[in-house]
């Protein structure tokens, strides 16, 4: 399984090559420890566009996770906000993060 559908929310892109984009990510049905593979490839469908993921920043949305991209592996994290670890919850398909993607 992979993650859902990302939708961007708000696109805005400032002087020169670089891009944020809000989004919305629904959590993948088989997150597997170690985070969901292949993320960067799901945003530039998502943007229409071939760009590098530079960061993302998790928007805090009330619930008690928060996003984390690891760039080296291409894998997108869900940590338990209150304590940094990992989520244990296999099907993260009933979340959709938002979170604020820097890309060039």
């Amino acid at each position: 399984m992979a993650l859902g559908a990302i939708t961007v929310v708000e696109r805005v892109a400032s002087q020169g090559p670089v891009f944020y984009d809000r989004v919305t990510i629904v959590g993948d049905g088989a997150y597997a420890s170690g985070g969901s593979a292949g993320f960067e490839a799901l945003f530039r469908a998502a943007v229409g566009s071939d760009r590098t993921i530079v960061g993302l920043v998790g928007e805090f949305d009330g619930t008690i996770n928060s996003l984390e991209y690891d760039h080296a592996n291409d894998k997108l994290f869900v940590r338990v906000r209150a304590t940094g670890v990992e989520s244990a919850v296999s099907d993260q398909s009933g979340n959709t993060y938002r979170a604020l993607i820097i890309s060039k």
